[in-house]
């Protein structure tokens, strides 16, 4: 019978010692999903600034070629080239000197991400996770204990 007495001492262990792994398995995948949409998110945002600066120099370019002087105004070239871009993303500062001189073009990202690391964005995060995991237990304690004393 000393085949069954393991069985009872392992029965008595800790409950933490079979859920900590698998926070840890959990907070490595969280980890990881954030750092690869992090990463994802910026390059999507360098891309589309520069579709913009392309699309831009392209219509400037071509109003020039087919008319002899480059577009009075942003809005010259939205209307007769359409162009479109994510307003709330760019703002595009476009000074005209003269109408043989290229216009200067100045492209700004209006949201500007966060520049911490992917693995610092997707640490904070697990931390937020816990730390409001903390928060619900504590509540749950100060509601039983309400309760128990009623």
């Amino acid at each position: 019978m000393a085949r069954f007495s393991y069985i009872a001492t392992k029965r008595g262990s800790s409950v933490m010692t079979g859920i900590l792994p698998s926070i840890l398995l959990f907070s490595l995948v969280v980890v990881l999903f954030v750092a690869g949409t992090a990463s994802l998110s910026k390059g999507s945002t360098k891309r589309q600034k520069d579709s913009l600066v392309d699309a831009l120099s392209r219509d400037i370019i071509y109003c020039y070629a087919t008319t002899g002087h480059y577009p009075e105004s942003l809005e010259a070239i939205r209307r007769d080239y359409g162009l479109y871009y994510n307003e709330e993303l760019f703002y595009v500062d476009y000074q005209v000197r003269a109408q043989n001189i290229i216009p200067d073009v100045t492209i700004i990202e209006l949201a500007p991400e966060d520049n911490r690391p992917p693995l610092q964005k997707a640490v904070g995060s697990v931390m937020g996770f816990f730390d409001n995991i903390k928060n619900t237990k504590n509540t749950w304690k100060q509601t039983i204990f309400e309760k128990a004393g009623k």
